[in-house]
C-alpha cells in the first residue's frame, strides 16, 4: 500500500500516546477454570465445533443500539489524559464518550449483509461489534478483508479501501485492510463469527472469504490471510481487557483470544493434530517429551506443501520495504503452499531485511543436527549474496549464519533441494531455525521456500538406577533447596518413567540427573516439605 508510511506514522503515535497516559487499560483476567476442558484431544472440525458449543454456551443476547452502547462501556472504552474516549478501530478520531457518540455507528466487523440482514444472535453479538466512525462504516461497506494492491481509493490512516492483492478477495472488486496493529484482533473476531454462526444463512452473493455449507467455512487464501495476520499481530492487552468486558456484558469469550493457538488446529499446520490446552494454546507439545534414546532420532517436517498457513513460525520484520507491511506471507500454486519473501513492489527493487523463525527446538541429548529444505527462485540478481539459513540460540540470543549450499537454477520456478545444511554446532541447546531475506535497490528477488526438515541423532540417555558403590557417586555436583534441583550445566533431569524434566518447581518424587562427565547417574529424591 503506497499510503502505508501515513498508516505506521499514527500508528507509532498511537503507542507514544499510550505509553505516556495512565489507566489506560486494566489488568486482564484469566478464563475461568475449565472454561476449555471440552477441547482436549478434538481435531479439526470436531474441534471447531466443539468451540462453538462453548462460544455460545449461556450466551445473553444484548439488544441492538442503546444496549450495544452501553456495553461498550465495557469493552471499548480508552482512557487518555483522564478522559474517557471511545476506542475505534476504524479511525484514528478520538470521540469523548461524555459527548455520547455523535457521528458514530455501531458497526459489524463481518457484514450482517453477508447473512442477509437478517436481525439474528449475530448481528446484536459484540464481539464483532464496535464503535465506528460513520464515514469509515459507509466506506469500508460490506467489502472483504484483504490487503490492497497499490495506493487505495480511500483511507483516513487506519481503515483503508482499495483493489486486493493478486490471489486474495475472492472475486471482489474492492476489500477494506485495516491497520497494522487491528489485523490480528480482526483475524480471531472472523474466526470466531464463522465458528460461532456456521450453521445461519451465509448468501451466496456474498461468499468472498466463506464456502457455504463446509465445516471449516474459510476459503484457502481467506485462512490464510487471517492466520498470517494472526500470527503476526499476537493478542494484545486491549484485546484481552475487551474479551473480559465480553464475558461481563454477554457472559461468554473469544476463544480465539484465550488460546492465540488455538486456530492453527482448525485451519492452519496443525489441523490434523489433537488440541490440549496445556501445551495446544501456548504451542508447547502438550505430553511429557521422552529422553532420546538409541534408535529414537529428532525428525521434524515444517512448512509442508500440504499445509495451509506457515503455521507456529513467526516473523521478525527489521526493514519492511516502501509500499508494503510485509516481506514474508504464505502462498499457493496448482495445490501446493509455500513459504514466500520478496521486496519486488510495484515494479521495482526495495531495501529489505526479515527473518522467519520456527518454533523452539531443544537439542539436548541430540548431535548431528542438519537442515534440509525445498527452495525456488527465478530471478537472483541479490538473492545468493544477500540470504542465507539461520540458528538463533535461546540462552544467548546470538544469530549464526549458515550459506546454502545448493541453489534453484534461475530463470524457471522449479523447487530444489538443499541437503543437510550442518548445524552441528547447535548441539545440545534451545534453538530456532530460520531463513534470512534481504534485498536493496540492486535486487530484491522472490524466494521460494517449503518442506523444510531438522533431524539429528540421539545420543542416548546412559541412565543406570543402581548406584550402589559410593566411592564412585558424583551425588556431591547435585543439590536439591526445596522443589528445586540444582545440577551442573550440561546435566539432564529425568523422572522414574524416562521423560525429560525441568529442574525448577518439580513434584514430588524420585529423579535421575545425569552427565556425560558424571561416572554414574545421579538418584535424587524430593520430598515435598
Amino acid at each position: 500500500m503506497q499510503t502505508k508510511i501515513k498508516s505506521n506514522a499514527i500508528r507509532r503515535t498511537g503507542f507514544l500516546l499510550l505509553a505516556t497516559c495512565a489507566g489506560i487499560l486494566g489488568a486482564s483476567a484469566d478464563y475461568p477454570a475449565g472454561y476449555y476442558d471440552s477441547l482436549e484431544g478434538k481435531t479439526g472440525a470436531e474441534l471447531k465445533k466443539a468451540v462453538k458449543a462453548i462460544a455460545l454456551k449461556g450466551k445473553k443476547v444484548i439488544s441492538y443500539s442503546n444496549g450495544t452502547w452501553n456495553a461498550f462501556l465495557s469493552t471499548d472504552v480508552k482512557t487518555v489524559g483522564g478522559v474517557d474516549y471511545w476506542w475505534d478501530m476504524y479511525s484514528p478520531n478520538l470521540v469523548r464518550v461524555s459527548s455520547g457518540h455523535p457521528d458514530m455507528n455501531v458497526e459489524h466487523s463481518v457484514a450482517n449483509s453477508w447473512w442477509g440482514k437478517t436481525k439474528n444472535d449475530a448481528y446484536k453479538d459484540i464481539v464483532h461489534l464496535n464503535p465506528s466512525d460513520s464515514e469509515a462504516n459507509s466506506r469500508k461497506s460490506n467489502y472483504p478483508l484483504a490487503e490492497i494492491s497499490g495506493t487505495p481509493t480511500w483511507t483516513n490512516g487506519v481503515t483503508n479501501v482499495g483493489k486486493p492483492v493478486s490471489g486474495q478477495g475472492g472475486g471482489a472488486s474492492m476489500v477494506y485492510e485495516p491497520a497494522d496493529e487491528y489485523k490480528g484482533d480482526f483475524a480471531r473476531v472472523f474466526m470466531y463469527m464463522f465458528t460461532a454462526y456456521d450453521d445461519i444463512s451465509w448468501t451466496t452473493k456474498t461468499n468472498w472469504m466463506y464456502n457455504n455449507g463446509t465445516d471449516l467455512m474459510f476459503k484457502s487464501w481467506a485462512s490464510t490471510l487471517l492466520l498470517r495476520w494472526s500470527a503476526n499481530d499476537p493478542v494484545s492487552v486491549k484485546e484481552r481487557t475487551r474479551n473480559d468486558g465480553i464475558y461481563k456484558e454477554q457472559n461468554n469469550r473469544n476463544p480465539f483470544i484465550d488460546l492465540p493457538d488455538l486456530a492453527e488446529y482448525i485451519w492452519g499446520s496443525k489441523s490434523g493434530q489433537p488440541f490440549y490446552i496445556n501445551g495446544g494454546g501456548s504451542g508447547e507439545d502438550p505430553k511429557p517429551v521422552d529422553p532420546p534414546q538409541e534408535g529414537q532420532d529428532l525428525d521434524i517436517l515444517w512448512l509442508a506443501e500440504t499445509a495451509s498457513s506457515m503455521g507456529d513460525w513467526s516473523v521478525e520484520d527489521v526493514t519492511v520495504p516502501s509500499g508494503s507491511s510485509y516481506v514474508w506471507s504464505w502462498k499457493e500454486y496448482s495445490g501446493k503452499g509455500y513459504l514466500n519473501a520478496s521486496a519486488f513492489i510495484s515494479g521495482s527493487a526495495q531495501t529489505s531485511l526479515s527473518y522467519v523463525w520456527s518454533p523452539e527446538v531443544d537439542l539436548a541429548g541430540y548431535t548431528n543436527t542438519k537442515f534440509s529444505f525445498d527452495h525456488a527462485a527465478k530471478f537472483q540478481t541479490t538473492l545468493r549474496d544477500l540470504c542465507c539459513v539461520v540458528v538463533k540460540e535461546t540462552a544467548t540470543g546470538n544469530v549464526t549464519e549458515h550459506a546454502i549450499s545448493t541453489w534453484p537454477a534461475a530463470g524457471t520456478w522449479n523447487f530444489v533441494t538443499t541437503q543437510g545444511i550442518d548445524l552441528s554446532a547447535h548441539d545440545g541447546k534451545k534453538v530456532r531455525i530460520g531463513f534470512k531475506y534481504e534485498s536493496n535497490t540492486s535486487g530484491a528477488d522472490t524466494w521460494e521456500i517449503r518442506n523444510a526438515s531438522l533431524i539429528a541423532k540421539a545420543s542416548g540417555s546412559d541412565i543406570e538406577t543402581s548406584i550402589a558403590e559410593e566411592d564412585i557417586d558424583d551425588s556431591f555436583l547435585v543439590e536439591v533447596w526445596g522443589n528445586n534441583i540444582i545440577a551442573p550445566e550440561g546435566a539432564l533431569i529425568y523422572d522414574l518413567n524416562g521423560r525429560l524434566v525441568e529442574g525448577t518447581g518439580v513434584q514430588p518424587g524420585i529423579y535421575i540427573v545425569t552427565k556425560p562427565t558424571f561416572r554414574r547417574a545421579v538418584k535424587i529424591q524430593i520430598s515435598g516439605k
